[in-house]
């Protein structure tokens, strides 16, 4: 595997022991801290900057404490320059689907990066968004893995 997109929720689970997801996103940190996959982001993406043109750095800004596991990921994964920045704009026949299966304009956003990443593989335990028959589309029809941290650990 060379990258992945990293729905916030899989990184805020770390953090939430009451989670179901709860181990298995404390081993996916682990296990992207310790190898070289790129994380892949929105062009304009900077943790640092208070005026943001990427809405991922919004979201893991304003989810991620400065204390938590996927902002200590977060913070490793830049000073080892391991961010991937792509696109958000996909083809018109893929934006016309995308935006026909999933009703949250934010996970639009995350879905359009993971068509632009090299591996096209999303970590999310968003069920609401990205319910099994979405996940199943997704890949079957444009190559989209979309899978939990419990599913993509043992490829890391």
């Amino acid at each position: 595997m060379n990258d992945i997109v990293i729905d916030t929720c899989t990184l805020v689970h770390a953090d939430n022991p009451e989670s179901d997801y709860f181990e298995h996103s404390v081993d996916f940190i682990n296990r992207m801290t310790a190898n070289t996959i790129l994380c892949t982001v929105d062009e304009g993406f900077d943790m640092n900057d208070p005026v943001h043109s990427s809405y991922i750095a919004l979201e893991y800004i304003k989810h991620l404490k400065p204390t938590s596991l996927g902002y200590y990921l977060m913070i490793h994964i830049a000073q080892n320059s391991r961010f991937n920045f792509v696109s958000i704009k996909v083809p018109q026949k893929e934006k016309k689907v995308v935006e026909q299966k999933i009703r949250n304009k934010k996970d639009r956003h995350f879905l359009r990066v993971a068509i632009n990443s090299n591996d096209k593989i999303l970590a999310s335990h968003d069920f609401t968004d990205y319910q099994k028959s979405k996940r199943k589309y997704f890949k079957k029809e444009m190559g989209i893995e979309i899978v939990t941290a419990e599913e993509v650990n043992p490829r890391i």
